[in-house]
C-alpha cells in the first residue's frame, strides 16, 4: 500500500504596503501599479484595495519602490525584522491624473528667471478660512512634546500619512503642521509623526495641508479637499531648495469645484 505524505509549506509575511489615493483617500486609481523591492526578484501579492504582500523577506533594509501611470513616483528604505512590517503611503497624483470634473485645483508652471522648467519643487498648499477646519482639538490641553491627538467633529476621512495645521479660534492664529503616524482610534485619536512643538488648547482647529511636487516639465496640480464655503483662502508655498532658490509663496481664493490656473510661476 503506497503512503501519501502531505507536506504544508508555511510562509511568513514580512512586509505589508498599503497604498491609497491621495486624492480620493480610497484605493488608487490606477490598476497597474508597479510595487516592487529593488533587486528582489519576486513580486508581491497585490489586492484590489491598494495592499501589497511580501513574504519571508530576510531582515535587512530594503528599498520600495511604486511605479504608476497617475502618480508620484516614490521609492522610500524599509526595515524588515522577525515581525511583519505595515507601511501606509499616501500616492500624490501627477497633474495629469484623471481628477473629478468638479475638482477644486490650482495649477501652474515653475520656471526659473532664465525660463527653464523647475522639477521636484515641494508645493504645499494650507486651507486658511474658518469653514475649510476638519475638527478640532478635543483635549483639554495637548501638551508640548506630545505625539498623539484626540479630534472632535472630525470631518472627511483620517489617514496614515495625511497632514493639517493647529490653528487657534481665527483663520491665522497658531501655525503648527502635523502629520499623522497611527490611527490609534477611528476618527478620534491619533498619534503623530513628531512631538508637538508646542502646547495647545481645546478647540483648536485642524485644517487640512496639501503637499505635492512638480514634474519634470515644472508642472504643477494641487487638489483641494471640499470645504464648506463657495470660496476660501488657501496659502501656496513652493519650495526648491535643491535648485538654490528662493521659497514662494502666494495666498490664493480658490472656488469650490473650479480650477485656479497661476500660469508660469517664476521661482
Amino acid at each position: 500500500m503506497n503512503q501519501l505524505r502531505i507536506v504544508r509549506m508555511k510562509t511568513r509575511v514580512s512586509l505589508v504596503v498599503r497604498l491609497r489615493d491621495g486624492y480620493t483617500s480610497g484605493p488608487p486609481a490606477d490598476r497597474s501599479l508597479d510595487v516592487r523591492l529593488a533587486g528582489y526578484p519576486r513580486k508581491p501579492v497585490g489586492k484590489h484595495d491598494g495592499t501589497y504582500i511580501f513574504n519571508d523577506l530576510e531582515p535587512g533594509t530594503y528599498r520600495l519602490e511604486i511605479a504608476s501611470t497617475y502618480y508620484f513616483r516614490e521609492s522610500i528604505d524599509v526595515s524588515v525584522g522577525s515581525a511583519n512590517v505595515i507601511v501606509h503611503i499616501p500616492l500624490v497624483p501627477l497633474p495629469s491624473y484623471p481628477f473629478q470634473p468638479n475638482a477644486t485645483l490650482i495649477r501652474a508652471v515653475a520656471v526659473d528667471r532664465s525660463g527653464r522648467p523647475v522639477a521636484d519643487a515641494v508645493a504645499t498648499a494650507t486651507m486658511l478660512s474658518e469653514e475649510c477646519a476638519v475638527g478640532w482639538l478635543a483635549d483639554e490641553k495637548t501638551a508640548k512634546g506630545s505625539d498623539e491627538i484626540a479630534v472632535a467633529a472630525a470631518v472627511g476621512p483620517f489617514g496614515v500619512g495625511d497632514r493639517f495645521r493647529i490653528g487657534g479660534r481665527t483663520d491665522k492664529e497658531g501655525g503648527e503642521a502635523i502629520r499623522l503616524r497611527e490611527i490609534v482610534e477611528h476618527r478620534k485619536r491619533f498619534r503623530l509623526e513628531t512631538p508637538l512643538s508646542s502646547t495647545n488648547s481645546r478647540g483648536a482647529k485642524l485644517y487640512p495641508v496639501c503637499v505635492t511636487r512638480t514634474t519634470d516639465r515644472g508642472e504643477l496640480a494641487v487638489a483641494l479637499p471640499p470645504g464648506k464655503a463657495g470660496v476660501y483662502k488657501v496659502e501656496l508655498k513652493l519650495e526648491a531648495g535643491s535648485r538654490g532658490l528662493k521659497a514662494q509663496v502666494r495666498e490664493i481664493e480658490a472656488a469650490e469645484g473650479q480650477t485656479v490656473n497661476l500660469g508660469t510661476w517664476i521661482v
